[in-house]
């Protein structure tokens, strides 16, 4: 067989396929092996690549908003022709608020929920791809009572890791990579065993980072509400005439329907807001509970299937 030359891939092997990299399984205990000249072989296998084709996350958040702000136009149009008119629609969607509509501080709120909405759908497909790269990576020997017993065997490990970490958002190569560039520099378990628990503990700031964006968007919505009620009293209190209100009974109609019509702007908003925001903290909630089991699993991955299998000789 020649370097680099492609062939079958067993059913015991697994492939993990990050870009076009494609990562040597396991296979009962032993490392896929170098040739003689150093050179990898390659297993082909298209079955990862088909349905979790990697792209960078600044191109998918772009994506993601550009397809928000046209699914929050599509909203507005459906809901001004189905609600225009209606009580309901200056509630929602401010028609009467505005004189240049659709330009309204609901549908401001609306096109904010829906980029969180985006951000969110994001970071669900991250944590669904770190959740398959786990179950199909096998970086590391899975088979009851496998040990890795020389440097060479945990070498060839830490280049698979190293070559599938250019998808950034993966997290378990990175764990891998740096726990054996440990484990090779000091050959101590403990030493390694806490660049793991650090390395876990850097990774769960940078999870909480990328979720910073859809946070902001979570407190912009409420506020934009609550502003949204002091203009509405404002305007309320501004357009309230006194000697109309005392006068006539014609007058006193027409002052209650302008008083009426602002505070329902002022109301409506924060009722819209609310509602937005709540379904928004409860996703997010749920979303990032996702991500952060599944590094959990690639941390307990790394520790079983690593660490708990290091055997060699000179190790501290």
């Amino acid at each position: 067989m020649k370097p680099g030359q492609s062939v079958r891939e067993p059913v015991s092997a697994r492939t993990a396929i990050t870009g076009t990299i494609r990562v040597n399984a396991y296979r009962g205990g032993s490392p896929v092996p170098f040739n003689s000249t150093g050179t990898k072989y390659v297993i082909t296998s298209d079955k990862f690549n088909r349905g979790y084709h990697m792209i960078s996350t600044i191109n998918r958040n772009w994506v993601a908003m550009g397809i928000s702000v046209l699914v929050t136009i599509v909203i507005i149009s459906i809901l001004t022709v189905v609600i225009g008119g209606k009580a309901a629609g200056d509630m929602l969607i401010g028609e009467t608020s505005s004189s240049v509509y659709p330009f309204t501080l609901q549908n401001l709120m609306h096109l904010f929920f829906f980029i969180g909405l985006a951000q969110l759908w994001v970071r669900w497909i991250a944590t669904h791809e770190e959740n398959v790269f786990l179950r199909m990576s096998g970086f590391l020997p899975e088979t009851e009572g496998s040990l890795l017993k020389t440097d060479q065997e945990i070498e060839i490990i830490r280049i698979n890791a190293a070559n599938a970490s250019m998808r950034g958002e993966a997290y378990l190569p990175d764990l891998i990579n740096t726990c054996i560039l440990q484990y090779v520099k000091s050959h101590s378990v403990s030493d390694t065993i806490a660049v793991l628990n650090s390395t876990l503990e850097l990774n769960i700031h940078r999870l909480d980072l990328r979720y910073a964006m859809t946070r902001y968007i979570v407190w912009a919505i409420p506020t934009l509400g609550f502003i949204g009620t002091v203009v509405g009293i404002s305007l309320a209190l501004g357009h309230l005439d006194i000697n109309k209100f005392m006068g006539a009974q014609a007058d006193k109609i027409l002052q209650f329907k302008t008083l009426t019509s602002d505070l329902g702007f002022a109301f409506g908003t924060t009722i819209v807001a609310l509602t937005l925001s709540a379904i928004l903290v409860f996703l997010l909630n749920v979303i990032q509970k996702g991500e952060e089991e599944a590094l959990n699993r690639d941390g307990k991955y790394v520790l079983t299937n690593l660490i708990n299998r290091l055997a060699v000789d000179d190790r501290k």
